[in-house]
C-alpha cells in the first residue's frame, strides 16, 4: 500500500483509507472481518463520523489491539461545529 506523509513531518498514512457509511447496516462480523482484512493489508486509515450511527463501534471492535496501527478521521455533525460541540463530540467518537 502507498502511503502518504501526512502533514509537515508526520505519520505515514495510506493513501486509500476505508469508509464506514453504513458499516452498521449489516453483519456486524462480516464488517469487523472486512475491515481488520483492510487493515492487514495495508489499509490503516479508516474514516468514520459520529454521523454514522453505531459505525465507530464497530470499527473500535475491529482496530481493538491495533489502534496504535491506525490512523482514524472521524467527522462532526454541523450542529457541534461550535469550539466547544467539537471538542465535546471528539470526546464522545474517542469514547465509543
Amino acid at each position: 500500500m502507498r502511503q502518504h506523509e501526512f502533514g509537515s513531518g508526520g505519520p505515514a498514512v495510506g493513501v486509500i483509507g476505508q469508509g464506514t457509511w453504513y458499516i452498521d447496516r449489516g453483519d456486524r462480523k462480516h464488517a469487523v472481518t472486512a475491515l481488520r482484512r483492510g487493515i492487514d493489508l495495508g489499509m490503516t486509515h479508516i474514516d468514520t463520523a459520529e454521523m454514522y450511527g453505531d459505525a465507530e463501534l464497530v470499527v473500535a471492535e475491529a482496530i481493538a489491539g491495533r489502534r496504535d496501527d491506525i490512523f482514524l478521521v472521524s467527522k462532526v455533525l454541523p450542529s457541534n461545529a461550535s469550539r466547544h460541540g467539537t471538542i465535546t463530540a471528539c470526546e464522545r467518537s474517542l469514547a465509543r
